[in-house]
């Protein structure tokens, strides 16, 4: 049998890609465009029984001028490959392929638990081109990620690495799949500090008009205005950092809700102005003793439906 004819027999056999797979660092996770950047290493290893040699050493050969299982990277936004697309070829046909990516990768994520939710994020490669029937990728058990990770706001809860079949393309055309996954948990502090506790005092700030006597009318009036406006302001710049999202998140709940008790606020300011104005002086100041309670019983409320009970 000729080596041509011998070459096309082993391009027609099943072939098997060792794949090994390294998270070498994670920069980021951005909640709002739902990708994450991060720094990876691969690397392949498959026989070529065309390209055995006498050795002894191993010979440089460029990706694109032997068979080559055409690795991509699914969720791939804006990477960039560090290494030149050069193969290894050792004198038994064993042909190695090193590559490192860093860059922009796409994850949907699950953001109802916002600023409280665990992610998982995923590299996925697939073998383009070829069917489950023709390639398959198996995971070297030396997979996993670095120790110690740049993101700050994120801690790693788990990693693990899959091999499979996926479908892609308007066709659902199935093909092979090798995949590392890491599990991760949020750290809120940032969104506690920068978001919530200035929505609390907000709400605080508004509820002073209770302790005010409903015949002052200016400066119930101009506190409950304040508030608000201050809230308007408060919303407009954190907008940035909110995920935009067809449902409400944890976050957007306790918003909400911080919203509609600024605005209860003013109806009560103006409410017991007008029933001191009009001679009932008593009643006002009864109404005020009331909401002394009940604004905090709402607000308490609300942060448990927002932050525990809603599921």
């Amino acid at each position: 049998m000729s080596q041509e004819t011998e070459s096309e027999a082993w391009v027609s056999q099943k072939k098997e890609v060792r794949v090994f797979m390294e998270m070498l660092d994670l920069g980021s996770i951005d909640s709002v465009s739902q990708t994450f950047n991060a720094s990876f290493y691969f690397e392949l290893v498959w026989l070529d029984d065309s390209l055995k040699h006498a050795g002894p050493g191993s010979l440089k050969m460029k990706l694109d001028e032997i068979w080559n299982p055409l690795i991509q990277i699914l969720n791939q936004q804006s990477i960039q490959q560090t290494f030149a697309r050069r193969v290894e070829v050792f004198s038994d046909g064993r042909v190695v392929y090193r590559q490192r990516a860093w860059g922009t990768f796409s994850q949907p994520l699950q953001l109802r638990d916002f600023p409280f939710d665990e992610q998982t994020i995923r590299i996925d490669l697939v073998a383009a081109g070829y069917s489950p029937e023709d390639l398959s990728l198996t995971i070297d058990n030396g997979s996993g990620i670095a120790p110690v990770l740049s993101i700050p706001d994120w801690s790693v809860l788990d990693w693990r690495t899959q091999s499979g079949v996926i479908e892609t393309g308007p066709e659902n055309t199935p093909v092979s799949t090798a995949s590392l996954v890491v599990d991760l948990k949020r750290h809120p502090g940032f969104f506690i500090v920068k978001v919530l506790l200035p929505l609390v005092l907000i709400v605080l700030m508004s509820w002073t008009v209770f302790w005010i006597n409903p015949q002052n009318a200016g400066p119930q009036i101009s506190i409950s205005v304040t508030a608000i406006l201050t809230l308007i302001a408060f919303l407009f710049s954190m907008s940035s950092m909110l995920p935009r999202l067809p449902m409400l998140t944890r976050l957007d709940w306790f918003v909400m809700y911080s919203t509609f008790l600024v605005f209860f606020s003013l109806i009560e300011a103006v409410y017991t102005i007008r029933l001191a104005n009009s001679g009932d002086l008593e009643k006002a100041l009864l109404a005020d003793r009331v909401a002394r309670w009940i604004f905090p019983l709402l607000l308490l409320a609300m942060l448990i439906h927002s932050f525990y009970w809603m599921s």
